[in-house]
């Protein structure tokens, strides 16, 4: 592989792409302003060194977006109170606000004659290439930088946070953005005013060399053109990138810059379909690399495809691009040193680490000393990486597999678990100190399986936490093979993690309960663990704190609902971000705990969210049958409820089982502005669910589930149905047009 590489590296040529090919702002004006994006003022100068306001930046994003055309000039709506019909930037702010490229301040103000941010102009353009805030996650605005960097908008762009921008690092991110994919396409947002870019193109003869050529006309290697009057007739001979507007015009030539460059090395953190997240000098680059694309493995030829499975977190990626994109990658796996069970807070020793090594536990950066006893962790010396992992399962040691004497999967509590390390193989296994019957903790590594074990002994004193989701009674299979019926208790814990236990009792009156789950001979024993009175305050993403008291960092939540034995339970996973704002108090707090450092680390919520529910339209019914529409698809149920109300309802439910129903709430105002996070009423915003259904209503009855964009995008007056206050954790479930 590394013969391979090495005779590849001496003759690799890398070409600039297109965004690199202008050397300085000014080269790349009269693209701008032909398309009339960007022009000069009345005597030619574009005044490059000057300030742009949000106002400018606004007219700006509008006109580069698919939005152009709907800007409204001479209208007489305000959209802030500080852009008034009046204000010259108006039409262009409010065609901007419509289309979710920008929004106000939460004063409702706009502030259109402020500089421009170096943040806030990536944030519009992201907009303009059909990025949302779904997409940037919750770190503003480190999210939309690093999102604006791996699409190279920032590229020869020096500008940092806070910075004001001038017209010459503008018109280099308009520049930029024009030649960026739009999202989900594989166009470039240039082609919505009806342009193309043909790169690589030789300019082989104007009129001046060859005079059969009309005055108006040059002669390339990708065809014939029409040309202006400002053609630069220099350019014959050059090589480069040709802007071609309606297959025929030519908007701009940007001849090419060669450099010189070696194969691009990048360590591989994760995949996605059809891309490679790699990295590289401290920073992460989506790799778009398709099946077919050339792979050089163990020096043989194939595809990507053949290989694409065998890609794991730390191997090596080499890319090759030409201007057409990958030539070709070659492959070669890494070094992922682990997993190992942090036994000591001396831990660093394992790992050849360095004052420069990223910490990561479960996903999130943290700090050395956060790395606490128990936790599995890993190295990658090519990412300078130590990557922590902290999920376990406790429950009775079953029955290993294929024997105790080598065991490769393992079952606890009725789950079978694949064995990852040798540690956890020798503690297993039948030289180990754990035998079948006893108390276990699994610890868990990146993959799932069994990195190492905690815990032990027929009566140990080892619990879980969790809330009960099902009770009942099944059969269990012994070590030996034979089978017991036994009664169960299936429970979630806060992690997500959903586990059965084997009970010596009947423990059907414990469902929808916090439990603490103790185990002994065998069968776990079940005990209330509610705390009353728990009222930890109001929620503060962003300082990553619950009242007065600090989250970890890998808090783990979740909410739930039920309440009585005989209730449908239900539960979903909770970030803080998703209850940000909320008071969580007494009433809707069933558990929580402490770490070492005294975050809390796990919360277990009562109807917080109202996520746990199912959200749809009650069509017709009577005596207990009725027709409802979930999500698109009409069936008729049955429940010993009932209701003569219609329309959007919150229903908990099990399969075909409805086990309560509640008619939502409606705003008394239609929805004035949609978006796909948010929808604006009055002149209040309020956020949509996730998983927001949308229908389109023809009459009393007939409800026709269509898209969140049709709705956006359509010219309905929309009625938005929501469950409860957001102040509450509620949101938009059921949005219904007419």
């Amino acid at each position: 592989m590394k013969k391979i590489i090495s005779a590849v590296i001496a003759v690799s040529i890398c070409v600039s792409s297109v965004c690199a090919l202008a050397d300085s702002s000014a080269d790349i004006m009269p693209l701008l302003s032909e398309l009339n994006v960007m022009v000069g003022d009345g005597e030619g100068n574009y005044r490059l060194d000057d300030n742009v306001s949000r106002a400018e930046f606004t007219k700006l994003a509008i006109s580069i977006s698919k939005s152009k055309n709907t800007v409204a000039a001479g209208t007489k709506v305000s959209p802030f109170s500080d852009v008034t019909y009046k204000h010259w930037s108006a039409p262009y702010v409010r065609a901007a606000v419509t289309a979710g490229i920008v929004e106000g301040y939460i004063d409702a103000t706009f502030r259109p004659d402020n500089t421009v941010s170096y943040e806030e102009a990536l944030t519009m353009l992201l907009k303009v290439l059909g990025y949302t805030n779904d997409d940037f996650g919750f770190s503003w605005p480190y999210g939309q930088l690093g999102l604006a960097d791996n699409l190279e908008i920032t590229k020869a762009v020096d500008a940092n946070i806070g910075d004001a921008l001038t017209r010459g690092q503008v018109a280099r991110l308009v520049f930029n953005t024009l030649n960026t994919k739009m999202k989900d396409s594989q166009s470039r947002l240039i082609s919505i005013f009806d342009c193309q870019v043909m790169e690589d193109v030789t300019i082989i003869a104007s009129h001046n060399e060859d005079s059969s050529l009309g005055e108006n006309k040059i002669f390339t290697t990708a065809g014939t053109f029409e040309i202006n009057s400002n053609f630069d007739s220099g350019y014959v001979g050059r090589k480069g990138d040709i802007f071609i507007k309606n297959d025929n015009d030519v908007v701009a030539f940007m001849p090419e810059n060669s450099v010189i460059g070696e194969l691009e090395r990048y360590v591989i953190y994760s995949q996605l379909p059809n891309a490679v997240v790699g990295y590289k000098n401290g920073s992460f680059t989506q790799i778009d690399i398709t099946d077919g694309t050339t792979c050089y493995k163990d020096s043989v030829k194939t595809s990507y495809a053949a290989v694409k499975n065998e890609l794991e977190m730390g191997d090596i990626l080499y890319v090759r691009k030409d201007g057409n994109g990958i030539d070709y990658v070659s492959y070669e796996k890494g070094n992922m040193e682990g997993p190992v069970k942090v036994t000591s807070s001396d831990w660093q020793q394992i790992f050849n680490t360095n004052s420069a090594t990223a910490v990561m536990r479960n996903g999130v950066k943290v700090g050395v000393s956060d790395i606490q006893t128990n936790d599995i962790i890993y190295f990658s010396s090519d990412l300078n990486m130590v990557l922590a992992y902290t999920d376990r399962v406790t429950g009775v040691y079953e029955k290993a597999s294929p024997t105790k004497d080598s065991p490769i999967q393992v079952t606890v509590s009725g789950k079978e678990y694949s064995i990852e390390s040798v540690e956890a193989f020798n503690d297993l296994s039948s030289s180990g100190g754990f035998k079948y019957g006893d108390t276990v903790t699994l610890l868990l590594g990146r993959t799932g399986e069994i990195a190492g074990v905690a815990g032990g002994g027929s009566s140990s004193t080892l619990s879980t936490c969790g809330f009960v989701t099902d009770t009942g009674r099944k059969d269990f299979t012994n070590p030996d093979g034979s089978a017991y019926s036994s009664y169960y208790a299936s429970v979630v814990t806060p992690d997500g993690n959903v586990n059965e236990y084997a009970t010596s009792y009947d423990p059907k009156n414990m469902k929808c309960s916090v439990v603490r789950i103790n185990f002994k001979d065998g069968k776990a024993s079940l005990s209330s663990n509610r705390q009353g009175g728990s009222y930890l305050g109001r929620v503060n993403a962003s300082a990553n704190k619950v009242g007065d008291m600090k989250l970890a960092e890998d808090v783990k939540i979740i909410d739930t609902s039920g309440t009585y034995p005989d209730d449908i339970s239900g539960w979903c996973r909770v970030y803080p971000q998703r209850i940000d704002g909320v008071t969580l108090s007494e009433s809707n707090v069933k558990y929580y705990s402490k770490n070492g450092a005294g975050e809390i680390d796990e919360i277990i919520l009562s109807d917080v969210t109202g996520d746990t529910y199912t959200y749809g339209v009650i069509i017709r019914g009577e005596n207990g049958a009725y027709t409802i529409d979930v999500d698109g698809e009409q069936n008729v149920y049955q429940t010993g409820f009932s209701t003569t109300a219609r329309g959007p309802h919150k229903l908990r439910m099990k399969g075909m089982e409805i086990g309560n129903m509640a008619q939502l709430s409606s705003h008394s105002s239609f929805i004035s502005q949609l978006t796909r996070t948010e929808a604006v009423i009055g002149s209040q915003r309020y956020l949509l669910s996730d998983k927001v259904i949308v229908y389109k209503k023809t009459n009393t009855s007939t409800y026709m589930k269509i898209t969140l964009d049709d709705a956006i995008n359509g010219n309905y007056r929309m009625t938005a149905y929501y469950d409860k206050q957001q102040s509450s954790g509620g949101r938009i479930r059921i949005i219904v047009a007419q």
